[in-house]
């Protein structure tokens, strides 16, 4: 018994050697000069979003989401990510076109009308409504106020919208002193909202006893909240100007492709529910002669 096992364990001690035998042999026959290659990894680099800045004469916080979509639609026509710059005044977006931190920028016509490098710039197109492609500046008073006239608002309380608004500062003070009345002492007190929205606003519950908005601001509110303007009254109407410009930087490469884009959004479905909701029929070619170069100190 004993014998048999012995003999067990020998033939198992043999087969265990042959095994490991056999393994170092195939182990000795790998040829490590027959390789495959790793396949590289591609490091793909994002492409540069383009750069838009955008301010609205509209509720921000009703439009925000619409401004997003039509600039969304701009991107994916163009091909290219987008990436758009929110600021709360107009010269914070000046600021940007200026610094080379914004590549196209949907400005006030203001803005435009002050921005220091013209020739930095490059006008692409215009918003029209409604067949026109202007509009106007519209003095307001709470609607119980018996203030039937802009010279009865002389030595009352009053709010502007932006320093660098066209509509609602610019055109007003420039008006004011055709008059022959000094600005800064028309009015016994003034401030900005940095908002027609909220200029509106302040006038509909008697904040103030005036105002100046964009007579786009007032249309936004005729056709989505009109019991607001149940509360004001118009006063005085002045001839205001073309409608906010979209421009872009000088040296854009893409600057042509824009402009093609922006000339014809209005036929792409989902720019154009986002353009109905802005009060944009369409874009159309800019015409510079509406936009007169004017200085700050003009209105100042």
């Amino acid at each position: 018994m004993q014998r048999r096992y012995i003999f067990a364990g020998l033939v198992l001690a043999l087969l265990v050697g042959v095994f490991f035998s056999l393994r170092a042999e195939q182990r000795a026959l790998i040829d490590f000069e027959q390789v495959e290659p790793i396949p590289g990894y591609k490091m793909e680099m994002r492409e540069t979003p383009l750069r838009v800045a955008m301010i609205s004469v509209l509720n921000h916080a009703r439009t925000e989401g619409y401004q997003s979509q039509m600039v969304r639609s701009l991107g994916r026509l163009l091909g290219r990510p987008v990436l758009l710059l929110h600021r709360r005044s107009y010269a914070e977006i000046n600021q940007l076109l200026a610094k080379g931190d914004a590549d196209v920028a949907f400005l006030s016509s203001g803005a435009y009308m002050v921005y220091g490098k013209k020739e930095d710039v490059r006008l692409l197109a215009m918003p029209e409504r409604g067949g026109t492609n202007y509009y106007f500046s519209y003095v307001i008073v709470p609607r119980a106020s018996s203030v039937t006239s802009l010279t009865e608002l002389r030595g009352r309380r009053f709010v502007y919208v932006d320093p660098m608004s066209y509509s609602g500062y610019l055109e007003l003070r420039a008006h004011l002193r055709k008059m022959g009345e000094d600005p800064e002492r028309f009015f016994r007190s003034s401030y900005f909202t940095y908002s027609h929205d909220d200029s509106l606003c302040a006038v509909a519950d008697s904040l103030v006893d005036g105002g100046v908005i964009a007579s786009l601001t007032y249309d936004y509110y005729q056709e989505y909240a009109p019991a607001m303007l149940e509360q004001v009254r118009i006063v005085q109407v002045l001839p205001g100007s073309g409608m906010g410009p979209v421009v872009a930087r000088r040296d854009l490469r893409e600057a042509d492709a824009v402009q093609e884009i922006l000339l014809h959004l209005d036929r792409d479905p989902e720019a154009k529910e986002a353009m109905e909701q802005l009060l944009i029929d369409r874009f159309v070619p800019p015409q510079p002669e509406l936009y007169p170069r004017f200085s700050p100190e003009e209105g100042i």
